[in-house]
């Protein structure tokens, strides 16, 4: 089979190799289509080996020795995770916490190749009438609806969602659907701006206007009742803080890995909550899956780029651009 393969800084490239082999609990899988996910370009940016592809649709091709119910030709879409099933965040149902993530998260097969394996139990068969490249989107819809639930968010809240990436494009459409009575967003990126548009009430262009003023304004000065922060950037985080109202909830969707400074006391004279967000469960990626199926919630206008397995590094370079949303390799 191919795949590709990191080989440095910002390079992929599409070497040869073998099929993977299979435990007895997995099965084998061709990939249709693997979107490109944020946590890739960290990755890719920095050229560090490991596991890229996550978010895969495709068909079963093998099944291991004790796989049951599963069979050559089942379309399937997997979870990210796999859940070790020992220790206390796991028997909580809290994946996305366990205390072996990222040794399980690095040693799982890749979907950016003509086939990857997965454990039998993070399998998830496509809906009928739902396309391969709509369930690539199930993994970022599930991370973008545990966010939105974990918020505590209530049916008429306003709601504000900073960084319109594909998780934040997906926050926002979410939490319409769960009942927000306005959603207010900000972004930099013109296209990203434009795919937004219809889905929330108001998209600020944060190079031109401060989107916590503007929110603010909008809001006769109370500031939203709960704020996603999607971009996972400083800035954003400290619009954030100013922006929520007393009492308020902020939740960092997210990954910055830059130090923010705040006024720790704010926290408390305001009363705010500020919660991060971490994956999802499996019967959240169930809900996704059935949402983007019932067309409640319309994935197809955010795929704006499907490209081969050999012109990855392209692919790589227009997600790492912050312009589109979700980009899609197909093997």
């Amino acid at each position: 089979m191919r795949e590709a393969v990191v080989v440095g800084e910002r390079k992929f490239a599409i070497k040869r190799a073998p099929r993977p082999v299979l435990d007895k609990d997995e099965v084998l899988i061709k990939v249709r289509y693997c979107g490109i996910c944020g946590s890739d370009l960290h990755t890719y940016i920095l050229g560090m080996p490991g596991r890229y592809g996550h978010e895969y649709a495709g068909d079963i091709v093998a099944v291991g020795s004790e796989v049951k119910g599963w069979q050559a030709g089942d379309k399937v879409t997997a979870e990210s995770a796999c859940s070790c099933n020992e220790c206390y965040w796991c028997t909580q149902g809290d994946m996305g916490l366990c205390e072996t993530f990222l040794e399980r998260w690095g040693a799982s097969a890749g979907g950016f190749a003509t086939y990857t394996k997965t454990k039998e139990k993070q399998l998830h068969k496509l809906p009928s009438g739902l396309s391969y490249e709509e369930a690539a989107l199930a993994e970022p819809t599930a991370v973008a609806l545990h966010a939105v639930r974990l918020s505590g968010m209530l049916t008429g809240d306003v709601v504000a969602v900073l960084g319109l990436g594909p998780i934040g494009q997906l926050v926002a459409r979410l939490a319409r659907i769960s009942g927000a009575r306005a959603v207010y967003a900000s972004e930099t990126s013109k296209s990203r701006i434009k795919l937004a548009k219809g889905a929330v009430d108001e998209v600020i262009d944060a190079q031109k206007v401060d989107p916590a003023a503007r929110i603010l304004e909008l809001t006769n000065g109370r500031g939203p009742d709960v704020v996603f922060e999607c971009a996972g950037a400083v800035a954003p985080t400290m619009q954030a803080m100013t922006m929520t109202r007393k009492g308020g909830t902020i939740v960092i969707v997210g990954v910055c890995l830059n130090l923010a400074e705040i006024i720790v006391g704010s926290i408390a004279l305001r009363e705010l909550t500020i919660k991060g967000s971490m994956l999802f469960n499996p019967a959240e990626y169930s809900i996704a899956l059935d949402l983007i199926a019932g067309k409640k919630i319309d994935v197809a206008p955010l795929i704006t780029d499907v490209l081969p397995l050999d012109r990855i590094n392209e692919a790589f370079e227009k997600a790492t651009s912050g312009e589109g949303a979700k980009i899609l390799v197909k093997p």
